[in-house]
């Protein structure tokens, strides 16, 4: 009676998490604001992972490095200020590897910085993150952080997964939208110019 009762939770939290992918899905699809769009995957990452936080690692190609774009109840200006190095730091890693990373002791692991815990008052004790892939290249990190009860599962790792893959998508779009603006204001300008 037990296992089934357990069986049947497990079928209608899988069922959940599936509606509210596709519910991400369609937000992401409607949004071309970029701080909304990284607000809704933080927000939905922590729900559907059932975690504490979760953040976004974005690649400055520029200043080779990563930056925190977005994380749960912490100001982005401030974080996006601590640098993320490619070599060395669990986001890095993950990035580099284009691999998950399961870390459900956080604190052992010599490449986990104390700079992001210090500065958001927050302590991380386990930590999934996965890479946010774009066509042929990885555009940053999506992590979640604290899971509440129990460990990061391979679950977990196919959920975030899924997440990471259309946020990149969306985010992509939102950063191409003013490059698309400008240049169409500079074909109408040369239009006007001409006639």
């Amino acid at each position: 009676m037990n296992t089934n009762t357990g069986r049947l939770r497990d079928l209608e939290g899988r069922q959940n998490q599936l509606l509210r992918l596709v519910e991400l899905s369609l937000i992401l699809n409607s949004t071309l604001d970029l701080n909304e769009l990284l607000q809704q995957i933080t927000e939905t990452a922590t729900e559907l992972l059932d975690c504490e936080a979760s953040s976004i690692l974005l690649y400055d190609e520029k200043n080779p490095r990563l930056y925190f774009a977005a994380a749960t109840g912490s100001n982005p200006a401030e974080l996006a200020k601590i640098p993320v190095p490619i070599e060395g730091s669990l986001a890095g890693t993950i990035f580099r590897t284009n691999q998950p990373m399961i870390l459900n002791d956080v604190e052992q692991d010599p490449r986990h910085s104390s700079l992001v815990s210090d500065k958001v008052k927050f302590k991380t004790r386990t930590l999934l993150g996965v890479p946010m892939p774009i066509k042929d290249r990885i555009m940053g990190v999506l992590e979640a952080i604290n899971k509440r009860d129990g460990e990061f599962t391979e679950r977990d790792v196919a959920i975030l997964s899924v997440t990471a893959a259309h946020a990149a998508i969306a985010i992509n779009k939102a950063r191409l939208l003013p490059a698309t603006r400008q240049a169409l204001k500079q074909v109408q300008q040369a239009n006007e110019v001409k006639n």
